[in-house]
């Protein structure tokens, strides 16, 4: 007996692309994005594509030398465009060249894969790496409104993480991909 596979319907869409974890990394790892103009350069970039509706970011993380971005890249975006799309948006808008080095860790979550933990590795970085001071907000950190993490019912006033998160040892964020 043939086994019948169901016809493709063309008027359905096709799922939605898996979230993304980008992290880019600064030419030769300076510290230019904790300066407030570039890093709120950046971020006006992430803004603006997120705004366009083509894709969505679902939070932002940048320290100084690095930045990580979870989103999903829209039904018809690749991923690694989208990105290199961003870097040339940022180079203009910082009014240098040698912003972000070459080198692109991107990282497609996998259905197992759970992208809360991925923002909660985000929103804790900038304080577990002790660039941040506990009890206040990390300028760099940016979760869209209207974020669909639940997680989100746990933060402090503020938007900060409870003093507990920022006891949670090193391994509790062993699993997570950053891509290759």
């Amino acid at each position: 007996m043939e086994s019948q596979e169901s016809p493709v319907r063309r008027d359905q869409p096709s799922p939605a692309p898996a979230p993304s974890f980008v992290t880019l990394v600064t030419t030769g790892r300076q510290p230019w994005l904790g300066v407030p103009r570039t890093r709120d350069v950046l971020l006006a970039v992430l803004r603006s594509w997120h705004m366009e509706r083509s894709g969505r970011v679902l939070a932002v993380q940048a320290m100084p030398d690095h930045v990580h971005v979870l989103f999903e890249p829209g039904r018809a975006g690749d991923a690694t465009q989208i990105v290199a799309r961003w870097k040339v948006a940022m180079r203009r808008g910082a009014g240098y060249a040698d912003t972000f080095a070459d080198e692109v860790r991107l990282h497609r979550l996998d259905a197992g894969e759970d992208p809360e933990s991925y923002v909660q590795y985000m929103l804790l970085e900038p304080y577990r790496a002790g660039v941040a001071n506990p009890g206040e907000p990390w300028a760099g950190w940016w979760l869209p409104e209207g974020s669909p993490f639940v997680f989100t019912a746990a933060l402090a006033a503020g938007g900060l993480p409870p003093a507990e998160w920022l006891a949670w040892p090193a391994d509790k964020f062993a699993g997570l991909k950053h891509g290759e």
